[in-house]
């Protein structure tokens, strides 16, 4: 492509994706609204599909459109802050956005606690409980979470724990366990197929892995877990409280 039709192809790329962006602004498509099709786009910017295509592409990117497996492509809503130093569980930081949480039981399992001794300070011959869930913000998959519970430590957890129900506050009913503290590891993780499944986005798309190890009011750790989350979904923010 020469020089001057190249510059003319991203400059009417450019252009259609800020009308779009004016059009979200001035609440033409609100917040979890699909937008038009492609080719009704390209009707409506007179414009090509593949302009129309690498603007929306560009547009799910930033975060400002999100495209839904099946469905379409639907405006993002603001991100979501979480806040990183929180001990509550996934329950109360529904009721802080003021939102209904769910949740949905992909697997469980025993496994061996080969992997987790040090980290949880358990023997080697025990098991863990692995509990993967996808967690619900009304509507929306917002977290994929694998929870691994010793079993060494609370015995019969697996057969207590119940789909729906906070783990947290069967570790605190029935084995006097409160969760008062835990040390988190942030990196980014790229989604493979089953995350894309799982959380309605792009494979390879950028994810927060958050890998915690949460303690007791003794300071002895409770469980591992491993948290993935959208990267343009959430906001991961820090408030650290000094002493003075």
């Amino acid at each position: 492509m020469p020089g001057s039709e190249r510059y003319s192809h991203q400059l009417l790329y450019a252009t259609v994706r800020q009308r779009i962006l004016t059009d979200i602004e001035q609440g033409v498509y609100q917040a979890n609204q699909q937008i038009p099709t492609e080719s009704e786009l390209c009707e409506l910017y007179d414009v090509s599909r593949i302009t129309i295509r690498k603007a929306i592409t560009d547009l799910v990117k930033d975060g400002v459109l999100i495209r839904w497996q099946g469905k379409g492509t639907f405006v993002q809503s603001k991100k979501i802050e979480n806040e990183l130093l929180t001990v509550s569980g996934f329950t109360d930081f529904g009721v802080s956005q003021g939102k209904k949480t769910r949740e949905e039981i992909i697997k469980q399992e025993l496994i061996p606690a080969d992997d987790f001794c040090s980290r949880l300070d358990i023997a080697n011959d025990s098991q863990m409980f692995k509990l993967v869930r996808v967690m619900y913000l009304e509507l929306e998959p917002l977290f994929i979470d694998y929870s691994y519970i010793p079993l060494a430590r609370y015995q019969d957890f697996d057969s207590y724990y119940q789909p729906g129900n906070s783990t947290y506050q069967l570790l605190q009913e029935r084995y006097d366990t409160q969760i008062v503290s835990d040390k988190k590891l942030i990196d980014i993780y790229t989604a493979t197929k089953a995350e894309a499944k799982w959380l309605k986005c792009e494979l390879g798309e950028p994810l927060f892995r958050i890998s915690k190890i949460a303690y007791d009011q003794q300071k002895r750790p409770v469980h591992c877990s491993e948290l993935f989350c959208r990267a343009n979904r959430i906001s991961l923010t820090i408030d650290n409280h000094h002493k003075g």
